[in-house]
């Protein structure tokens, strides 16, 4: 088992997806976007990419603590790839290392975990979404009511694993924000993301998402985005889980 750094951790970022290409000269990549995100949060961290996606999936105890990037991906297609990142998240949890799952990687933790994910009957989640919060760990610091993020996803998370905590949710996605155990965090916003890129993004998927729900989704951006307190939340949720597993 690799030894955890609880001075300087090594986050591990497992890239599920890219930036698509026609945006790629305007905006960095996913994990690029977290790195920054992150480390603004707790400078203290240093960040390292496996490109999950393209079947890079490392050790479970190659680095102190793991997040993920979304994805265009479902967590139910059958490839290599996302049967062995499902096998990676199922290790990591048996190994109690800290893992935050940012949409996708929310899913993916979900399934592999017991729950269930599936296609919103309400369609599209675009824009900028408002959970409440309805419980405050103490990772998250001062308390809020509720937290807005920019959201990307036609899956969400319907049913979750027996031992989940749920910690924010809305009538459009019940379940946007939980814990299973200490160690494992899921978060179906992008904190990662500004709404600059939803804009764009939601421009580039014209062709696929009906127009009254783009209309929607770019009017919603007008709502403050709490991104960059949700980093600190994960920063603060990776720092409070490593150091539980070096008191056990």
């Amino acid at each position: 088992m690799g030894k955890v750094s609880s001075t300087n951790p090594t986050v591990g970022i497992l890239q599920c997806g890219e930036v698509p290409e026609n945006l790629r000269q305007l905006f960095v990549d996913y994990n690029e976007m977290i790195a920054q995100s992150l480390t603004v949060a707790d400078p203290a961290l240093s960040c390292r990419t496996w490109r999950v996606f393209d079947g890079e999936i490392p050790r479970p105890d190659a680095c102190d603590a793991w997040i993920t990037t979304g994805s265009r991906h479902s967590v139910n297609d059958d490839n290599d790839w996302t049967h062995g990142f499902c096998d990676f998240v199922q290790e990591v949890s048996q190994l109690q290392r800290p893992f935050i799952g940012i949409c996708y990687g929310m899913q993916m933790m979900a399934k592999t975990l017991g729950g269930k994910v599936e296609f919103a009957d309400q369609g599209w989640g675009i824009g900028v979404a408002t959970s409440a919060v309805y419980r405050q760990p103490l990772w998250m610091g001062e308390p809020v009511d509720r937290v807005n993020l920019v959201v990307s996803h036609q899956e969400q998370v319907t049913d979750l694993p027996q031992d989940a905590t749920l910690i924010a949710g809305s009538d459009y996605c019940r379940n946007s924000i939980f814990t299973v155990g200490r160690h494992m965090l899921g978060i179906q916003g992008h904190p990662e993301f500004t709404t600059e890129y939803s804009q764009a993004l939601m421009e580039a998927r014209r062709a696929i998402i009906p127009a009254d729900r783009i209309s929607e989704g770019m009017a919603s951006l007008a709502k403050p985005v709490d991104g960059a307190l949700a980093f600190e939340w994960i920063a603060g949720f990776i720092r409070t889980a490593m150091a539980e597993s070096q008191a056990a």
